[in-house]
């Protein structure tokens, strides 16, 4: 193990290669920012433990159809290989690392340690739903919706290097405090960033944005911004604009409705943009 960093990105693998996507995303980051990668599998005591689970759809490896191995060994097997993977990755980036597997709820385990993370790497759907790219893992949206660090959601692309991301605007409080972090980010990464205005704001409204936003930027600051404006408000209108400025990387906030039946019915943004992009995208609270 190398020495410990100052600070944490908490990767949360379970063998997929999206959870592995994320963590090549985040160990990219925590490269240019100084901080550790802590790696984390842990094992679902529910598929471990429970004899009617079907434990295989979450396995990366093939089973002879007759065999009734140990699903805890099994299922311990794949985190030691998901977290190897993880450790080549930090070795070869010259990032610190550390590595734990546990037993237990997966969520509950995975945001019991991002208390002590800056930020949740996690891919956005496991190997249960690998190929149903239409599909949002139910670990990944539980984390989504309860963690209170950013969460990086790791997608079919990774980037060699971030040179434009694009961040999400609305004019709400929630954007206001992730100008913060996307400004962190500008610096260390050296990218251009596009602030796309998605809430659909008048003329005098979004030059009013624009300006909120200017005035939150250093002078060294403003030449690296420009705006863009979307008048829809759909998910595709954001992911098109995306491939239109050929961004490397989203980010974005996370509202939750009140009524949390709306979400149920409509669907949120956030969840359709990610069904709809292939880049990484951070989620901001």
């Amino acid at each position: 193990m190398m020495h410990k960093p100052s600070g944490t990105i908490l990767v949360a693998v379970d063998g997929s290669l999206l959870a592995k996507h994320a963590a090549l995303a985040a160990i990219k980051l925590a490269h240019v920012q100084g901080y550790g990668i802590h790696a984390l599998y842990v094992v679902d005591e529910a598929l471990a433990l429970a004899s009617y689970a079907d434990y295989r759809q979450e396995l990366t490896f093939e089973l002879e159809e007759e065999d009734d191995g140990d699903p805890l060994a099994l299922l311990e097997a794949q985190g030691a290989f998901a977290l190897e993977e993880v450790v080549g990755m930090a070795e070869e980036a010259g990032v610190p690392y550390e590595t734990e597997m546990l037993l237990g709820n997966v969520e509950d385990m995975i945001l019991d340690r991002a208390n002590q993370a800056f930020m949740v790497a996690i891919g956005r759907r496991g190997n249960r739903h690998a190929d149903k790219p239409q599909q949002l893992g139910a670990h990944f949206w539980q984390v989504v919706h309860k963690a209170r660090v950013p969460v990086l959601a790791g997608g079919e692309k990774v980037p060699q290097k971030v040179k434009r991301m694009m961040f999400v605007f609305t004019g709400d409080e929630r954007s206001i405090k992730a100008l913060h972090g996307v400004t962190v980010l500008q610096r260390d990464l050296k990218a251009e960033v596009v602030v796309i205005f998605a809430a659909n704001p008048t003329d005098q409204q979004a030059e009013a944005w624009q300006n909120q936003v200017l005035a939150r930027l250093s002078v060294e600051d403003r030449p690296y911004y420009r705006f863009i404006r979307r008048p829809e408000r759909r998910a595709d209108a954001l992911v098109a604009a995306a491939e239109e400025e050929d961004v490397d990387l989203l980010v974005m906030s996370y509202v939750h409705r009140q009524l949390p039946i709306l979400e149920d019915i409509r669907g949120m943004p956030l969840d359709k943009v990610l069904k709809r992009t292939q880049l990484p995208v951070i989620i901001v609270r």
